[in-house]
């Protein structure tokens, strides 16, 4: 088995332990591309009852109408993790070889980007446009689909936003029926947004461009985010382990 230190694929189990650690991994710190033409993104194994997931950073563009780029895998990788008090890595000096196979594994996701016209229906990972400052309701940014959704979720009518959502925000009370019950997360750093979801069943988190016609779309979203066990022998926080990652070396650029 490939060492998840080092290896960037389109899939990741979260490894339960950790060498040298005196618990088990309680927190991850997880870096993610997303390449907005791909209709399967990101897949988070391992992932148990009580887990959360926090978006802490999320950036880039992409369109979802009349453009094409070359298709690419998601890369996906584990910048660090902690258990107890020890961190996997504690220095950017120490996360060089992870820093270098992430390098390599996002340069494919921007070179598949290449010249692709990015003008029309452009959304940033929010689902907002940035150029109208309005959010779509239908397609566009991120899902995030917990392990209560059993795979990927598409945008259909069961999963579009309200119309409140155009000029307010991709907010909780505007999710639909479905993506509340099915615990869809569409991250959004607004009041009555949401950054983060909890897992009330094992499974794996699907991450992805929210859409159902995949091949007319271009660009990709940088995604940093973290995973806290719900079970913790250090008794510590959330927001304690989340800083605790933040604090150590790499930092997603």
């Amino acid at each position: 088995m490939s060492d998840p230190v080092v290896s960037i694929s389109p899939a990741l189990t979260l490894p339960p332990t950790m060498a040298g650690a005196p618990y088990a991994i309680e927190a991850y710190n997880l870096w993610v591309s997303i390449p907005a033409n791909n209709d399967v993104g990101a897949i988070i194994s391992g992932v148990l009852p009580g887990d959360t997931l926090i978006v802490y950073n999320a950036s880039g563009i992409a369109s979802f109408d009349s453009t094409s780029m070359l298709l690419v895998g998601a890369a996906l990788g584990l910048a660090n993790a902690i258990a107890g008090d020890v961190l996997m890595f504690a220095t950017e000096g120490a996360a060089a070889p992870f820093v270098a196979a992430w390098n390599t594994a996002a340069s494919k996701v921007i070179d598949a980007v290449g010249n692709a016209d990015i003008k029309s229906k452009r959304r940033d990972a929010y689902g907002r446009d940035p150029g109208t400052g309005e959010y779509a309701t239908h397609e566009g940014g991120l899902i995030v689909c917990m392990p209560e959704c059993k795979g990927a979720i598409y945008a259909s009518e069961d999963y579009y936003l309200s119309d409140n959502s155009h000029s307010n925000g991709r907010r909780y009370p505007d999710y639909s029926a479905a993506a509340k019950k099915n615990n869809v997360l569409y991250p959004c750093p607004v009041a009555g947004g949401l950054l983060t979801a909890t897992a009330s069943i094992a499974g794996a988190i699907n991450i992805l461009a929210f859409d159902s016609t995949f091949d007319d779309n271009a660009g990709s979203y940088n995604v940093g985010l973290c995973v806290v066990r719900g079970q913790r022998q250090s008794g510590r926080s959330v927001d304690e382990l989340v800083a605790a990652l933040q604090s150590a070396g790499p930092t997603l650029g």
